[in-house]
């Protein structure tokens, strides 16, 4: 993210932004590029300012009525508007995270990074701040790059995902491919909970005849005895929030969880087809 931005060297390589090579702090006295901004984990604040006064700080060269505007809409946006006189160094890192955010979104640039922007924010206030950042660069064209360590994150926030492992990209393509085709396990595993199905356990009648990747949500229960690929007898099942997980046995031991809407019985056995 920093040698994107310009704030690190290349050791190899180069980047491209627009027609113009991006070069670093050995180049450039002032590193940095002012059609990005960067919401990094250090929180480039101005410490020694107001909440206000730093995002006006991004706002030169604005009215003052229009300066005004912006910042009263990022304040109220991100919570903020009762530490606004606040200087910066007696916040907490959760309140200069908000203002680092306040900071890059004050003038919506050509390229935004983000370097997990919300790892300090409660729920409620993510979404809003989605939503804001969503709008925002749909309106001005603008690219975002995010990173963050959370597979939930990254599936409801991301269009496209780049996941790297080891330095090394593995896979990359729209979300919902590489979460339903990952290319190994490994990375099946970072994006959230998968069975891997033995060719043993379909039944007779079912088309596979391989081992299968499945993720729980793929799994429907059937009622329809000519038409199913497997059967599992319920080991447990419980309610996570949004629905119930279900942990079943296939007739050869084989543990298989499955995603439902409604509870099911323990000890009980039942049918399920899978999703294409």
């Amino acid at each position: 993210m920093k040698c994107i931005y310009g704030l690190e060297d290349l050791d190899a390589g180069e980047v491209i932004f627009g027609n113009k090579k991006v070069l670093g702090p050995s180049y450039n006295l002032i590193p940095g590029y002012e059609e990005m901004k960067l919401v990094s984990q250090d929180f480039y604040v101005l410490d020694n300012h107001t909440v206000e006064e730093n995002i006006f700080d991004k706002l030169i060269g604005y009215t003052n009525e229009l300066k005004q505007k912006r910042a009263t809409k990022l304040l109220k946006l991100l919570d903020l508007l009762a530490l606004k006189n606040s200087k910066a160094k007696f916040l907490s890192s959760g309140q200069k995270q908000r203002v680092a955010i306040a900071r890059a979104l004050a003038v919506i640039p050509k390229v935004l990074l983000l370097d997990e922007p919300f790892s300090n924010l409660d729920t409620i206030l993510s979404e809003k701040l989605f939503a804001f950042v969503t709008s925002e660069v749909r309106k001005n064209k603008t690219s975002v790059i995010l990173i963050t360590h959370l597979a939930d994150e990254a599936l409801k926030y991301a269009d496209t995902l780049a996941v790297m492992d080891n330095g090394k990209i593995i896979q990359s393509g729209k979300k919902w491919q590489i979460y339903y085709q990952p290319k190994n396990t490994k990375l099946a595993g970072l994006l959230g909970p998968f069975n891997i199905i033995k060719a043993e356990d379909f039944e007779k009648s079912s088309k596979q005849k391989t081992k299968l990747f499945v993720r729980p949500d793929k799994l429907k229960i059937t009622t329809a005895k000519s038409s199913f690929d497997l059967e599992l007898t319920i080991l447990n099942c419980t309610f996570n929030g949004k629905c119930f997980e279900v942990l079943g046995e296939t007739k050869n031991g084989n543990p298989v969880l499955v995603y439902s809407p409604k509870e099911l019985e323990t000890e009980r056995q039942y049918y399920f087809s899978i999703e294409s």
